[in-house]
This record gives C-alpha cells, sequence and structure tokens, in this order.
C-alpha cells in the first residue's frame, strides 16, 4: 500500500502541472565587515543564497540585511554584493558599518498636559541604540493609548532628525485633540434586521467615551448574533463639533429563509440524502429555527429542530433549544432535547453552559434502555479573520462534559430486568489553523480529538463517536467507525476562486481511533485503528450558508471506490 503523503504529493503535482525536484544547493558566502554574529547574516541572506544568481532574491536578502543594521544602530551602514562565478556559486557580501548611534533626546512639541499623554511610549529609548523601526513601533504606540484614553483624533509624526557624532535626536510634532465622545452609531446594510436589534445586540455606546476596545467589542457581538454574513467595522467619523463622533459598521445580509435538500446513492447503502428547513432573523428579530433531516443509509437517519434566541432579556446572552431523534437501523434509536447559553467573555473568547436528557433504546444488546443527563461547559477563542472564509488565525475550542446515566438490563433467563446507575464524561477539543499562500491559496489544519469514559469500561454502542463522512474522515462512509476516542487531522491546500465563499482544496485526513471491547471469553481487548483519506473538494455558496462537494478515496482502494461526500455548512 503506498504511504498517504507519497499520494498527495502525486496529486498536487498533477494539479501544478510540475514534476517533483530536488532543491538546488546553497552557494557558500563570503561575508566580511559584519559587525554581529555571523549566524544572524546567514539566515538574513538564506534566500538568496538558495537560489544563486538570482538578482531579485539577492536584493530581498539584501533589504533584510540593511534593515537589520540599521535596526541596531548603524544607521552609515552601506552593503556591496557579487557573484562568483569562478567556479562553485558563491556570494561575496561586504559591509561597510559605519559609526553606531544611540538616541540622545527625543522631544515632542506640544503643550506640556498633551506631551504626558505620549510620553510614556518613548521612556525606554533614551540612550538605546537608535533603530528608525522602534521609533515607529514607539509612535504607533503612542498613537494607540491615545486612542484608547478617548482621543480619537490624535497625531504624531517626525519633524526633525539629527545625527551627529553617534548622538540621534528626534523632534515630534503633531496633535493630541479633544476628548471624543460617541454620538450616534450608524450600521449599514440593514435590510431585513432591525435597526434597535443590531444596537442592542453591540450594547451601549451613545453617550460615552469613545473606546476602540469597545468599538471591537460591539464588532464581536454583531457577529455572535449569528445573523450577518460578514461584519466590517469602518471606524470613527467627525461632525460638526470635533468634540463627537459617529461609529460606523457595514454589514451583509444573506437570505434568510432557506431550503436545502439533496439526494444521493453511496454504494450498497442505497439512497441518500439530506433536506433542511432554516427561518433565520424571523421579523429582523435575529430569531432563527430550523427543521433538519438526513439519510446516510439503509436504517440510519436523522431529524432535528432548532430554535435560537440571540439576546436572552435584551442582553448578550445566546440561548439555543434543540431536539433530535435518531434512528441507527437495529442499533438503537435515541431520542434527546437541551439548551445551551452563550455568552462572550471578551473581544475573542466566549463561554458555553448547556444541559442535555438522552433516551436511548436498543433492541440488541446487555442493556435495554438508558436515560442520561448531560452537562456541558464550553471555552471557544476565535481568532480567525472571518468565521466564514477565514484564510488567516486559529480557533481553539475545549467542550468538557459530565453524564449520569441510569441503564435498564436486558433481562437474563426470565429473571425480572435489572437496573445500574453510571457516572462519566467527555472531553472534546477542536483547532483550526489558517495561513495565507499568495493572494489566492492557503494552507488549514483543523484537528479534533474526543474521549468518552465510563464508570464501565465498555462502552454502549450509543455512547461512541461516530468517525468517518464528510464532516470528519472524509473518504470513508458516514458513521464507518464507531469508538471510543479518536485523534483526527484535516489538512487542506486552498484555492480562493473569488466570490466569497467560494475555494476548491487539496485535502489528506487522518484519524487514530481506539475502542475497547467485550472478549466472549470475559474481560475486554484495546481495538486500534487508523485510517486516512486524501482528495479533491469544492465549496459552492449557496442561499443558506455553503455546500461542500468532496471527492475522497482511502488509500489502497481504487479510484472507482472513491466516496462522494455532500455536506451543508449553514451560516446561523
Amino acid at each position: 500500500m503506498r504511504r498517504p503523503p507519497a499520494i498527495l504529493a502525486a496529486l498536487l503535482a498533477l494539479v501544478l502541472g510540475v514534476a517533483p525536484s530536488r532543491p538546488a544547493a546553497a552557494a557558500r558566502l563570503s561575508l566580511t565587515g559584519w559587525p554581529g554574529p555571523r549566524v544572524a547574516a546567514e539566515g538574513l541572506l538564506q534566500g538568496a543564497l538558495r537560489a544563486p544568481r538570482d538578482s531579485v532574491a539577492l536584493a530581498v536578502a539584501l533589504a533584510r540585511l540593511s534593515a537589520s543594521l540599521q535596526g541596531d544602530g548603524w544607521l552609515d551602514a552601506r552593503l556591496a554584493a557579487r557573484w562568483d562565478d569562478s567556479g562553485e556559486p558563491g556570494l561575496e557580501v561586504r559591509v561597510t558599518p559605519g559609526g553606531r548611534y544611540r538616541w540622545g533626546g527625543i522631544a515632542v512639541d506640544l503643550a506640556p498636559a498633551d506631551s504626558a499623554v505620549f510620553a510614556a511610549a518613548f521612556a525606554g529609548l533614551p540612550g538605546a541604540h537608535a533603530s528608525p523601526s522602534a521609533l515607529a513601533d514607539a509612535i504607533a504606540a503612542a498613537v494607540d493609548g491615545a486612542e484608547a484614553g478617548g482621543y480619537a483624533w490624535a497625531s504624531l509624526g517626525v519633524s526633525a532628525w539629527d545625527a551627529d557624532s553617534g548622538r540621534v535626536r528626534v523632534r515630534l510634532t503633531g496633535a493630541l485633540g479633544p476628548r471624543v465622545t460617541v454620538a450616534d452609531v450608524r450600521v449599514d446594510g440593514l435590510a431585513v434586521t432591525r435597526p434597535e436589534v443590531a444596537e442592542k445586540a453591540m450594547g451601549r455606546l451613545r453617550g460615552l467615551p469613545y473606546d476602540p476596545l469597545a468599538a471591537r467589542l460591539a464588532t464581536r457581538r454583531l457577529e455572535n448574533l449569528g445573523i450577518f454574513r460578514k461584519v466590517e467595522y469602518l471606524g470613527i467619523a467627525g461632525r460638526g463639533d470635533w468634540r463627537e463622533g459617529v461609529l460606523h459598521w457595514r454589514v451583509e445580509e444573506p437570505r434568510y429563509n432557506t431550503f436545502e435538500g439533496a439526494v444521493g446513492v453511496q454504494g450498497t447503502a442505497g439512497v441518500v440524502g439530506l433536506a433542511k428547513l432554516g427561518l433565520g432573523n424571523l421579523l429582523g428579530t435575529a430569531r432563527s429555527m430550523a427543521l433538519s433531516w438526513q439519510s446516510s443509509g439503509r436504517g440510519l437517519s436523522d431529524f432535528g429542530a432548532r430554535y435560537v434566541e440571540p439576546m436572552l432579556f435584551g442582553r448578550a446572552l445566546r440561548l439555543e433549544g434543540a431536539l433530535q431523534q435518531q434512528m441507527q437501523d437495529t442499533l438503537f434509536t435515541r431520542f434527546r432535547w437541551g439548551a445551551r447559553a452563550r455568552v462572550a467573555l471578551g473581544e475573542r473568547l466566549t463561554a458555553e453552559a448547556g444541559y442535555e436528557d438522552e433516551r436511548v433504546v436498543q433492541p440488541l444488546g446487555d442493556v435495554r434502555d438508558a436515560d442520561a443527563q448531560n452537562t456541558s461547559f464550553t471555552l471557544d477563542r476565535d481568532g480567525r479573520d472571518e468565521a466564514r472564509a477565514p484564510r488567516r488565525g486559529t480557533l481553539a475550542r475545549l467542550e468538557v462534559t459530565q453524564t449520569f446515566t441510569h441503564e435498564t438490563l436486558a433481562p437474563q433467563s426470565g429473571t425480572p430486568p435489572a437496573g445500574r446507575d453510571l457516572t462519566g464524561g467527555a472531553l472534546q477539543l477542536d483547532g483550526e489553523w489558517h495561513r495565507p499562500l499568495g493572494r489566492a491559496a492557503g494552507l488549514a489544519l483543523e484537528t479534533h480529538a474526543a474521549d468518552r469514559f465510563s464508570s464501565e469500561r465498555v462502552l454502549g454502542e450509543w455512547q461512541r463517536w461516530p468517525v468517518g463522512g464528510s464532516a470528519s474522515l472524509r473518504g470513508h462512509d458516514e458513521q464507518e467507525f464507531r469508538v471510543d476516542r479518536y485523534a483526527l487531522t484535516r489538512l487542506e491546500w486552498r484555492f480562493f476562486l473569488g466570490a466569497p465563499g467560494q475555494r476548491a482544496a487539496l485535502f489528506w485526513d487522518h484519524a487514530h481511533m481506539e475502542t475497547r471491547l467485550p472478549v466472549s471469553t470475559g474481560g475486554d481487548r484495546l481495538e486500534r485503528i487508523e485510517a486516512d483519506g486524501l482528495g479533491v473538494g469544492l465549496r459552492l455558496p449557496a442561499a443558506g450558508g455553503d455546500v461542500d462537494l468532496d471527492y475522497g478515496l482511502a488509500p489502497g482502494l481504487g479510484v472507482l471506490e472513491g466516496k462522494i461526500h455532500l455536506r451543508l455548512v449553514t451560516a446561523f
């Protein structure tokens, strides 16, 4: 069987139309006059050394080298470089560092009270090596600090620069301006949503001093409503009186009332499909309802209903109620209902608390039926640049669940059924990492890990995690595996196609799974499974969210044995 990385490399080469090749050997470096550690210069010149005789790579590397010298106070440094073509490729770099400068004095030409607001940002500069980049960072920090204090129109810049006898004296000018009060709030793009709903979600802003952190938190609360495709904070604008400002946002509303459906054929499983009716942003109040049905094969079906109240008691407290009925062929039938409350703890951090009641009936097995009460707590930190189509940033989610279960055992040899009480829990950890690779490509890594444990060593079939299919391990049937614990990674090389949310991707999924199974002679054993899936995928915008269409293949199978996965990713 071929290794998954080799197959993935072949797919990438096929898409790009290139053959794998070995990287060129790095050129040797001849460096003279460098005033710092040689290893630092070698690191800055690596791009040029790995691309001999490439003038663009050399120019970029020399610019980095010059910036490093300037940042360490060598303001008069000069560089000269040339390629040695006499034999093996070599790069000769000659550095003339000149004198090293320190900050002699930094003066802020403002009124004493105003200059005191900026002064703290420059406290560490006098006497240090003169670094233009450090000065720029200090100026930016000074302006940001003034803005955080309510001075929305604060500005500061260099008006004089005097370098002499190893000392640099700088004079800064600008304006602090008045403390600004938020006179009004403006949200563009509201066609269905009531303006008072959006303003209530953002919290009180009018009449308060301008605070950029409060504006960012208001942006996050708008996003947490879950009814906008995109939320963009445009900043603060002035009015006739410069002591007042208007906070400005722009939102994009999707189509709220949607119906999505799909039907397909999946091997021996027969007809599969899904249907989803969504009623979002009811009467412009941000409330939503949804009904869903999904069939993953013969005897496998799910029906669910959900209602979301985005602002309980007029506060930024989101309450969600849901019920679900799940039929797993001859294994079990499960009905559950519950509620979850979510509150924002900061700009990026949210917390959830939930309760769920569960009723399970099994026609076969040692347990006839079970009643469980699940209490969960979740922490979620979302640092992605955009929730729907992220290109950079990270997401981390941790969920802890405690479970109390009463089971009724199947009767044995005519004896009445007995019962037992069990305690247990579950732990789930999810993460995402996104990094752009140019303007139209990016890399995404998703990690998912889950573990379920109980006072009974062997879990029931209904307690195990389903793995396989469009939402987890692609290239395998839906819920092909049911396991006690698993660790799953999903790596995607994405190509963004222009429209928001539209992309193509090459993917590789890998799962490590463990399950404790009973042994007929008594006791139990631990079964470990490693599984992979790789292939190509496409995401297309739809009225109610996005549609994922993936073709996945498990290593060792023929192309015609691959799986086509269809998944609806809802936007609310």
